[in-house]
């Protein structure tokens, strides 16, 4: 496994050094197909119950195709979706390729156990689980939905996600759905507040699901050099951190960008 040091030259590509494992995020292989897993973190908790969910279902649906035209044609979408209300669970048991993915409609009862989905999150994203591709692999998307404040204890968590190289350098975003949902909660598990974005009516949430998992999904799957705008070397953290900047600085242009177009107001919009 080779050190990314001074070493590196600058019209190296980082998609073209970085293979994660699960100690060392900044391993390579070469190879020539690169995958991108991208994460939905669903809540399905009660509160989601009603024209919340039945509109998330109907988004997500809608949404599917959207991402099978992103990336370029050596790049290996995937998509995992986990939700958490009571209990945690996987839609499906592994990564399905976004060509052959199909959404399954989700339900929505019991408490918020984020913590949990979190832990889980963390247990899956490794070499030896979900993260198995023989291809080199982009930095997964995560995207988190959720419409109201964990009833366990999310830190944890969170604690065991931030000790994940690939959560570390992984694309991170969130969406608060209504009143209840803690945008500073959110930014907490996305380090940014530029990452978390807020729907109070269905119109919103159907125009902010589809803006960040769209950018995200794209940037993503972006080759960027390790050399910026004055020639100087960054480092592989720096690509990841201007990765994650221009995700929050896309999305706050994109949501600033909208209308409400009559939308009813959250307290009779769902």
């Amino acid at each position: 496994m080779n050190n990314m040091n001074s070493d590196v030259k600058e019209n190296t590509t980082v998609d073209d050094l970085l293979d994660f494992d699960d100690d060392d995020p900044l391993g390579a292989t070469a190879v020539s197909k690169k995958s991108l897993v991208i994460f939905f973190l669903i809540d399905t908790s009660g509160s989601m119950k009603g024209k919340k969910m039945g509109q998330l279902n109907t988004v997500m649906e809608e949404l599917i195709p959207e991402i099978r035209k992103v990336g370029e044609a050596d790049t290996d979408v995937k998509v995992a979706v986990l939700t958490f209300d009571t209990d945690v669970r996987w839609m499906y048991s592994a990564p399905i390729s976004i060509e052959e993915f199909e959404w399954a409609r989700l339900g929505a009862q019991g408490v918020t156990s984020m913590g949990a989905a979190f832990t889980e999150l963390a247990a899956r994203m490794s070499r030896n689980s979900f993260l198995n591709s023989p291809s080199l692999s982009f930095a997964p998307v995560m995207f988190l939905m959720t419409d109201g404040y964990p009833s366990d204890d999310y830190k944890s968590g969170l604690k065991a996600l931030q000790t994940n190289s690939w959560y570390k350098f992984g694309l991170k975003a969130a969406l608060g759905i209504g009143d209840e949902a803690n945008d500073e909660m959110l930014a907490e598990f996305t380090g940014s507040k530029d990452t978390v974005v807020h729907a109070y009516t269905g119109g919103q949430l159907a125009s902010m699901i589809k803006i960040i998992a769209v950018t995200a999904s794209q940037i993503g799957s972006k080759s960027m050099t390790l050399s910026d705008e004055t020639n100087e070397e960054l480092n592989e953290e720096d690509v990841y951190a201007a990765k994650q900047r221009m995700l929050g600085q896309q999305i706050q242009e994109l949501v600033g960008d909208q209308t409400d177009g009559g939308d009813v107001p959250y307290d009779t919009g769902w």
